[in-house]
Formats: C-alpha cells, structure tokens, sequence
C-alpha cells in the first residue's frame, strides 16, 4: 500500500516535469567509508558479482553489464577481465570473495590497479502491478575497495524497479531485467563521479 502511494506522488511529480524529464534517485545510497579520496583512483579491477537471489545467471548478466558500463563511461581505467580471472584462479578464490591483505598486495603488484570494485545482486525479480501488468526490479551493492589499505572507500545499495521510469501511461516502463541493471549500474557510476572517482584522469 505505501509502495503504491509513494508510486502516485512520482508518478505526478513526473507528470509535472514531463518537458524536462523525470529525473529519479531513489533507493540510491552511497557512503564514503574510509577517509582517503576516491580521487585517487584511476585503475581498478572489477569481481565477479556475489548472488543473494534464486536466478542463478542473474549476477553473471549483472556483472557484464555494470562492466560495460564502466568501460563506457571512460572513468578509470580497467583491468581486462582475463586478467582477473587469472586473479581469481591464482589465489583459488570464487564470485563474491573475501579479499585478505594478501590477494590486495596481489592486485596491486601484479594487476597495478589502486582500487577494486565488488558487487552482490541482493534482489531480482518481477512485481505485479494493477491491470495485471509486470515489472522487473533489481537491488544491487557495490563496494569499492581501496588495495594498499584494504579498505573500502565507497559503499552504494540501489535498487530499481522498471516503472520508476514511467512518465505517462506506459511510456518509458523498462520492461527487462538487463534494462533495469543498465539503469541502475549508470546511476550508481555518475554518483561515483560525482564523489570524484576518475579524476585523476581528467
């Protein structure tokens, strides 16, 4: 019941700023975790995703699309995926793992990144709306960690579902899960941007 209240007030807020756009940021939480500036960071490598849902290809289909996302936003520079994997193999670790001092001295003599980037799909799945209408909806953590301290540095949670895109009647509901992710994962990096990761490459 407050989900569809909340649903109808945005949805008129949307409605009232139909010519520049609806604009929205909810359930986008982002925390500076250590005290050291993600200005610093302009090389990272990024994990395979952890999964917390059912679909068991859901975290895979997250990961390609967060990556390709980053790759597109020319932020920092990234460690090819190939690489990573070796990473992985070499110290026997799987998707969501726990970094120790050891594999953060690993990626940084070996990978020469300075920072590393996690992430856990922690919901997916499809709710239904009045008139028997569907959409996807997605909540995703991602973490990134800073490799000569081991700590992170930044911490977001977002989560979507495919009508907060809505503008009037059906137009602009994101009706796949992979359209949602994409969403969500360029709403995550220009709040990454705009706390100031990638500056040293500008």
């Amino acid at each position: 019941m407050i989900r569809m209240l909340t649903s109808k007030w945005l949805l008129a807020g949307c409605l009232l700023m139909l010519g520049t756009g609806c604009s929205l940021s909810n359930d986008l939480m982002t925390r500076l975790v250590s005290k050291k500036s993600p200005r610093e960071v302009c090389r990272v490598a990024v994990l395979p995703f952890e999964n917390q849902t059912r679909n068991l290809e859901a975290a895979t289909l997250a990961y390609r699309i967060f990556y390709g996302e980053l790759i597109a936003t020319d932020l920092v520079d990234i460690v090819p995926e190939g690489d990573v994997r070796l990473f992985l193999l070499r110290n026997r670790l799987r998707s969501g793992p726990v970094l120790n001092a050891n594999h953060f001295e690993d990626l940084a003599r070996n990978l020469g990144v300075d920072a590393v980037v996690t992430g856990t799909l922690v919901e997916v799945g499809m709710d239904s709306r009045s008139g028997g209408e569907s959409v996807p909806f997605v909540a995703l953590q991602l973490d990134l960690y800073d490799v000569q301290s081991g700590h992170r540095l930044l911490s977001s949670f977002h989560r979507r579902w495919g009508d907060d895109y809505r503008r009037t009647m059906h137009f602009g509901v994101v009706r796949t899960l992979s359209g949602v992710v994409t969403h969500v994962s360029k709403e995550i990096l220009e709040d990454w941007e705009d706390k100031g990761v990638g500056d040293c490459k500008r």
